[in-house]
């Protein structure tokens, strides 16, 4: 288990909820013309959906192994939004 893995606030709930929104959007406008982009996307966010309610979750984790290897392969430029940005302040809500 992840030294950081604890139970989530409703705020970095209410948060990570809105990047997946933000991804949803992503994959939507990705359309037919970037299906592995597409793809990559709804692969890094996939269980999110049920991890964000566990007990163990890790926000390091997630962000290092799912949102920034997608990330490295599809840099901003492909993409409309910076999801490594948006983790990192989620992150930092647990200092507040």
């Amino acid at each position: 288990m992840p030294p950081d893995a604890k139970p989530l606030t409703d705020a970095q709930r209410q948060a990570l909820c809105q990047i997946m929104y933000r991804a949803f959007l992503e994959i939507r406008s990705l359309g037919s013309s970037g299906t592995e982009q597409a793809a990559g996307l709804a692969d890094a966010f996939h269980n999110l959906p049920n991890d964000l309610w566990r007990d163990d979750f890790s926000l390091t984790f997630f962000r290092d192994a799912f949102v920034g290897n997608y990330q490295a392969k599809y840099p901003r430029s492909g993409g409309v939004f910076d999801y490594v940005a948006m983790v990192n302040e989620i992150i930092a809500m647990e200092d507040h």
